[in-house]
């Protein structure tokens, strides 16, 4: 038995390979401590398959570095029971969710941002992943950063800066301190991404969203040499629900693409396959 589980910035999707059930829970944050990690992962599966002696774990997460990614596999054998787990990063599942075992760009945006190559075996890094203090350009957090900014600068029109404060019900200083004492910022400012949806036909809206996918492009894959001849792939909840957007800027580019909401989906075919 093999269980795939795709743990990304804000949710996890979970299945068995050759089930069509794919469950949705709470991500998994993989610099919390060990026993807040392992008493997750025990409540996310059911005992029969933390228990099945058999069971193959394929493990994809956002946020992977080398201390991480042992961290995790070290967790996964101690609530699993098994020695066949396999930790990948989140850009491998959108890369094989979007080209199975074919060429091109694949891109995250979601909460975070990322891009790479797909040789169609494996992922080739155009530019470092930053994170959001450094990068995450076209993430939920930049465009919600870049909202923020200019609402507290007094650049927002008249009209949706009325809406934006009737939509949290906080004074300026009370939005801003709430950022500030947050425990988890990125998060917090990703959230103001269904307000975005809702005026992303106005003009004002339209720009920020526009400038914060253009910067993404220019910035990560636009730099890989020869981009034009690839077919882009997206997935994540930013490019799914503002994808009339993106697909806008892609075009104007001449750039083949697709986008995708989320990677599980078209993961499982990749095992099927």
């Amino acid at each position: 038995m093999k269980i795939i589980i795709e743990n990304g910035g804000t949710k996890l999707d979970w299945l068995i390979v050759g089930s069509n059930i794919i469950n949705t829970v709470d991500t998994i944050n993989l610099f919390d401590n060990d026993e807040i990690i392992l008493n997750q992962i025990n409540h996310i599966f059911p005992n029969e398959l933390l228990a099945c002696p058999d069971i193959i774990i394929d493990f994809y997460s956002a946020g992977l570095t080398s201390v991480t990614e042992k961290k995790i596999q070290t967790i996964l054998k101690q609530a699993f029971h098994s020695n066949s787990i396999n930790v990948f990063s989140d850009m491998l599942a959108a890369s094989r969710s979007l080209f199975n075992k074919r060429k091109g760009i694949a891109c995250i945006l979601g909460t975070g941002s990322n891009c790479a190559y797909f040789d169609g075996k494996k992922n080739h890094i155009i530019t470092n992943s930053l994170g959001y203090l450094l990068g995450d350009e076209g993430s939920g957090y930049d465009l919600g950063r870049t909202l923020l900014i200019d609402y507290f600068h007094n650049r927002l029109p008249v009209n949706i800066s009325l809406s934006f404060e009737k939509s949290i019900g906080l004074r300026k200083d009370e939005l801003l301190s709430s950022i500030y004492t947050s425990s988890d910022p990125k998060f917090l400012l990703a959230s103001f991404c269904p307000f975005l949806k809702e005026h992303k036909s106005h003009p004002f809206i339209k720009t920020i969203i526009q400038n914060c996918f253009f910067n993404f492009l220019k910035n990560n894959p636009f730099k890989f040499s020869g981009f034009q001849n690839f077919k882009f792939g997206f997935v994540g909840g930013v490019a799914f629900h503002f994808r009339d957007i993106l697909s806008e800027i892609l075009d104007q580019n001449n750039i083949n693409h697709m986008i995708l909401e989320k990677p599980m989906n078209s993961l499982m075919k990749y095992y099927i396959d």
